[in-house]
């Protein structure tokens, strides 16, 4: 009897307990959390040859309505076509985190993989299956973006890959038209790839040109992607009396906000700014100081300005980059991060000329001191759509296959006027950087033109 007692008396105390009210910080952490979203953390908009894995996982977080961790939660996989997902855990960690790694598609394109839970809207990760065969290397090939008054005519390309999950497509390229050198048209414009480097299209709600003139005329776009704000920025030139670099964002590659002014200078000493993003807090822009001639000036000096935030800039100081008498003209400077130095890729002027007959490459571990690579990236001629003219260019560098891929604009002199275009080209490394065997430059560089162009890009 006395067993069967003390037996009644803890199975009434275990049910008091169960039936008390939960208080205190016991139930707080006794309580389960309701999860509010899935979302995605790292590893969005990366790229790899087509039928290979990405570089890194992608990464979704599992948060309550407050937007804190919510572990334990069971989610499923999935991906589109015949990429393949691993994933390393399927229930949310104690960080709310869930990854997998992606094998992409045999063929070049968009991926889409998507990780969700009962009730959510999943997240969303979108990677690029690069092709390796499509663009052969050493083929330079014209491109053909839609340009919104449909001359097929462009200068100023400008390229750029975010990684915000925002965006539908990774790869961005800005650039403007120039039909038959009318600066009526050359207005920012933005295009997405899909898939291949020489395929650019119109994103569905984009609406081209993303921004016009107030004054003067528009020129040399500059578009780069700021993984903190996970926004585009696009800075632009307003020439006019003065150099006006205009600034002006998107946090999904359709909608652009209203330009602010972030530089002015006395033409044409702030001409085609390269920017460039390290860091939080620190941004640096390079530009062409060629005075009061413009590209008719006997040199050209380029120089580095520096900021907090990419809006307000540090007075400039010069920098060294030129080679045989040749002087920078329209430059792109970018970041390579697997090799730990800056490269820049610019066009070169001969004095009082505006036509340039070169495009040429430096690396910098600081952006201010420059080495020059022994030979060109490509001159004038090496296809009929670049005969005369090689103007400004982009790259962007794969370290996965060790290949730079340059982007060009230029023109041919036809019936009394030039006509302008853009192309592709992919390199090895190696080859763009290799040493020259003779002379630097070839000789018909130095060929004039033929004609001089009255108004320059």
């Amino acid at each position: 009897m006395h067993r069967h007692r003390r037996h009644d008396h803890t199975l009434l105390a275990a049910a008091l307990l169960l039936s008390a009210p939960l208080t205190g910080c016991g139930s707080d952490a006794s309580a389960p959390t309701t999860p509010a979203a899935i979302r995605p953390r790292d590893g969005a908009n990366q790229a790899a040859p087509a039928g290979r894995p990405l570089p890194a996982p992608i990464v979704a977080e599992v948060v309550d309505e407050k937007g804190a961790p919510v572990p334990g939660v069971r989610v499923d996989w999935s991906a589109e076509g015949d990429s393949r997902l691993y994933p390393a855990n399927t229930v949310s960690d104690a960080d709310g985190k869930v990854s997998a790694r992606w094998v992409l598609g045999a063929h070049a394109g968009p991926n889409r993989a998507s990780v969700g839970t009962h009730g959510l809207e999943p997240a969303t990760f979108t990677a690029l299956g690069e092709s390796v065969e499509d663009v052969p290397i050493g083929v330079v090939r014209p491109i053909h973006p839609p340009t919104y008054e449909r001359s097929d005519q462009m200068v100023h390309p400008d390229y750029v890959r975010t990684t915000g999950a925002a965006f539908r497509y990774p790869e961005h390229l800005a650039l403007t038209p120039y039909p038959y050198g009318n600066a009526k048209f050359e207005n920012p414009s933005v295009f997405v790839a899909d898939g291949r480097p020489d395929q650019w299209i119109l994103e569905e709600g984009v609406v081209n040109p993303i921004a016009r003139p107030s004054a003067g005329y528009l020129s040399d776009p500059d578009i780069l992607y700021d993984p903190s704000s996970r926004e585009l920025r696009l800075y632009y030139r307003q020439a006019e009396r003065d150099n006006v670099i205009l600034l002006t964002r998107s946090t999904d590659g359709v909608s652009w906000s209203e330009p602010v002014e972030v530089l002015r200078r006395p033409s044409h000493q702030v001409v085609s700014p390269a920017v460039v993003r390290r860091g939080p807090g620190e941004w640096l822009m390079w530009s062409v100081n060629a005075g009061v001639s413009g590209c008719g000036a006997e040199a050209t000096t380029v120089e580095l300005r520096r900021s907090a935030d990419g809006v307000a800039w540090s007075a400039p100081v010069p920098v060294t980059l030129e080679e045989d008498g040749l002087f920078p003209w329209h430059l792109d400077v970018q970041w390579i991060e697997s090799r730990h130095e800056f490269w820049a890729v610019f066009n070169s002027k001969l004095p009082q000329t505006c036509t340039t007959p070169v495009v040429s490459i430096a690396t910098s571990p600081d952006g201010v001191t420059w080495r020059m690579a022994d030979k060109p990236v490509i001159t004038k001629g090496r296809i009929p759509e670049l005969q005369d003219i090689v103007y400004r260019t982009t790259l962007a560098y794969d370290p996965a296959l060790d290949v730079i891929t340059f982007w060009y604009s230029g023109a041919r002199y036809e019936g009394g006027r030039y006509v302008w275009s853009a192309a592709v080209e992919r390199r090895l490394r190696g080859d763009v950087f290799a040493p020259a065997a003779g002379l630097r430059l070839e000789e018909r560089v130095y060929t004039p033109a033929p004609a001089p162009l009255e108004e320059w890009p």
